[in-house]
């Protein structure tokens, strides 16, 4: 009962404020058992007074950090900027390497012929030249070109000292101060050991002395009797030889000094012996 009696004084000296808290609607809903429960009246009565704030209580301990969170789009791209001024031109580099020579390139195409230019301007005309030196070539110095001739032989011919005997090697000289050009071609070999023979030029009975003698020795230095058959030349010329006919002849005798041999001249073979006429040489 007392405490009906408390509650009831509460409600008579707070009656304007509960009037502002409760509507007729809402005291005709309480109900018996609410009634048989003041505190909880009290309770919210004592809402409508707000009482001195507490102070601050103590922080919590931070929480652990989340986990990142998933990586945004990207962004849409932003328009081009202006062009900013030129900078100072840099340092000059050092220079590279020399690059390897490169492949030659096809060969091109021959271009066309070109116009013909125009002509020049003829020349003038040059001065006459000085009379030359009358001058009269004598008979004597002209020698056909053509005055030759060749003498054979087709057999071989075996002596110690003798005249090869070529058929018909008579020579016609047109000319009083010409030389004659004799040569011989042919088998030649000397026959025993450690022998020698010489084959010399006769004209008209002599050897040449004009400038000298033209000749060929034939050594064999050999023992055993060897037996080579070689083909062999020799030539020269021979001046101081009259106009006329010129009896031109092939002997074969010793060499001086040392022991004669046997002298093959010609074998299988055609032996000639070549005479021509040519001018006088050079002083």
């Amino acid at each position: 009962m007392v405490q009906y009696f408390t509650v009831f004084l509460i409600l008579s000296f707070f009656g304007g404020s509960l009037g502002t808290i409760t509507s007729p609607q809402q005291q005709n809903a309480l109900k018996l058992k609410d009634l048989c429960q003041p505190h909880l009246y009290f309770q919210r009565s004592m809402l409508d007074f707000p009482g001195i704030p507490g102070s601050n209580g103590v922080p919590g301990v931070p929480g652990v950090p989340g986990p990142h969170g998933p990586q945004g789009r990207e962004g849409v791209k932003g328009q081009i900027g202006d062009k900013g001024s030129q900078g100072m031109p840099g340092p000059r580099g050092d220079r590279g390497r020399e690059g390897p020579p490169g492949r030659s390139g096809p060969r091109g195409i021959k271009g066309m012929k070109g116009e013909r230019g125009i002509a020049g301007m003829k020349g003038r005309k040059g001065d006459k030249g000085k009379k030359g030196e009358s001058f009269k070539a004598s008979q004597a110095s002209v020698v056909p070109q053509t005055n030759w001739k060749q003498c054979l032989l087709a057999l071989l011919h075996i002596c110690l000292i003798c005249l090869i005997l070529f058929q018909d090697c008579a020579f016609n000289k047109l000319q009083s101060d010409s030389a004659l050009r004799v040569s011989f071609q042919g088998n030649m070999r000397v026959y025993g050991d450690f022998k020698c023979n010489r084959w010399y030029f006769k004209f008209n009975g002599n050897e040449c002395s004009g400038p000298t003698t033209i000749d060929a020795a034939v050594y064999n230095w050999s023992s055993g009797t060897p037996d080579l058959m070689h083909h062999r030349s020799f030539e020269g010329y021979c001046e101081n030889i009259p106009q006329g006919a010129v009896r031109v002849e092939l002997w074969v005798g010793k060499c001086s000094g040392l022991t004669l041999g046997s002298a093959y001249t010609g074998e299988n073979s055609m032996s000639r012996i070549m005479i021509e006429e040519v001018s006088r040489p050079q002083s």
